[in-house]
């Protein structure tokens, strides 16, 4: 009863989010009617083998052919059964197989009332991503309490950010300076909101930006020195604008998450130290932070590692599958991975000196 009364608010808000959580739920299951588009449930299939299809690089794969019996579930049409013929390859790289159950959208040709043809355009997942995003609220919100609320906050207003630096791009503003500005107003949204507005917060703020900017600098010193020298574009063909800003942008948003993290640990700690004990002096805590970033270095720059290389990970799936050789994939395809991985363990490295004394400057008048 006693702990009851000390979260009482808290309790009552989290009760609040699991029934609109849930009504949310509900109603993305029951939502068909609030779309345009023709939605189908599907309730049979049968599957017959076509042939044998010679892909790319001579790889082999069977062909089958599904009929589908699918009832529609909104429009004028509601209710009716239809039919639904789909071609795919064993392997679904480029087609898809479909199941009892699925809920599709679809287009259909009509002779009058008749429907004559069905033709399937892709899954219904609104309700998968509610389930997602309900999820991810309520473990937030249960663990971090009123920090893991002003986190969603946060990412709904970097979203919104994210959202404006693209429709100013496509207006013809620089891609790389609007990512270095989306940078800025990332780290302080994020930051002073999860971390108040306080003198941490300043610290890890002007850390982040600061090693942001360096890590732009080198990336542009490399660049202009290098003229792009070893880095292939091959993954970028499909695109209609110039492929080294984008590029450029990737190495300042890609790396900018990891050195907000290292801000603001180092800044945390140097804090707690100073707390913890008044006397200490600067040189003991420029040794406790480099102690502190070493062991923190490390982890980050492996997840920035992995973060991009997984990125690639269904693509060298494909590539092995069809016996290319490693090297010819490392120097294709896994070029611009390893150098937005590289370029970002910098940005982690040099943030690391960059927020100690940053953050020593702004603490300087808690250190005796």
């Amino acid at each position: 009863m006693e702990v009851f009364k000390k979260n009482k608010k808290f309790i009552i808000l989290y009760a609040i989010l699991v029934i609109v959580g849930i009504g949310s739920i509900i109603f993305t299951y029951n939502n068909y009617s609030f779309y345009d588009e023709l939605i189908v449930k599907v309730i049979s299939t049968e599957e017959e083998y076509l042939s044998t299809d010679t892909l790319n690089y001579g790889y082999k794969e069977d062909l089958y052919m599904q009929t589908i019996e699918a009832r529609i579930l909104n429009g004028e049409d509601r209710g009716k059964i239809v039919t639904i013929s789909n071609e795919y390859h064993k392997g679904e790289a480029y087609d898809q197989r479909y199941y009892k159950g699925d809920e599709l959208f679809v287009s259909v040709n009509k002779q009058g009332d008749t429907i004559k043809k069905a033709h399937i355009e892709g899954y219904k997942r609104d309700k998968y991503i509610v389930i997602l995003v309900v999820s991810f609220t309520l473990v937030i919100v249960l663990v971090g309490h009123l920090k893991g609320f002003l986190s969603i906050i946060s990412v709904i207003l970097n979203i919104i950010i994210f959202n404006v630096i693209v429709a100013l791009n496509v207006k013809g503003i620089s891609l790389p300076i609007l990512s270095f500005i989306g940078a800025i107003l990332f780290s302080v949204i994020c930051l002073s909101l999860v971390s108040g507005l306080n003198k941490k917060t300043l610290a890890a703020i002007i850390s982040s930006i600061a090693g942001v900017s360096v890590t732009m600098l080198i990336s542009m010193i490399v660049i202009h020195f290098t003229k792009y020298s070893g880095v292939r574009f091959e993954q970028m063909e499909l695109l209609t604008r110039p492929y080294e800003g984008i590029f450029l942008s990737e190495i300042i948003l890609g790396g900018l998450g990891a050195i907000m993290d290292i801000s603001i640990s180092m800044a945390t700690s140097l804090n707690e130290l100073i707390e913890k004990d008044e006397k200490i002096t600067v040189k003991s805590l420029k040794k406790s932070g480099y102690n502190i970033g070493r062991d923190i270095m490390s982890t980050m720059i492996n997840v920035l590692f992995f973060t991009y290389i997984c990125s690639v990970i269904p693509n060298l799936t494909i590539y092995f599958r069809n016996g290319i050789e490693l090297g010819h994939l490392v120097n294709e395809y896994i070029s611009l991975e390893m150098t937005r991985a590289l370029t970002g363990a910098i940005g982690i490295t040099v943030t690391i000196p960059i927020s100690i004394y940053i953050s020593l400057f702004v603490y300087k008048r808690r250190i005796k």
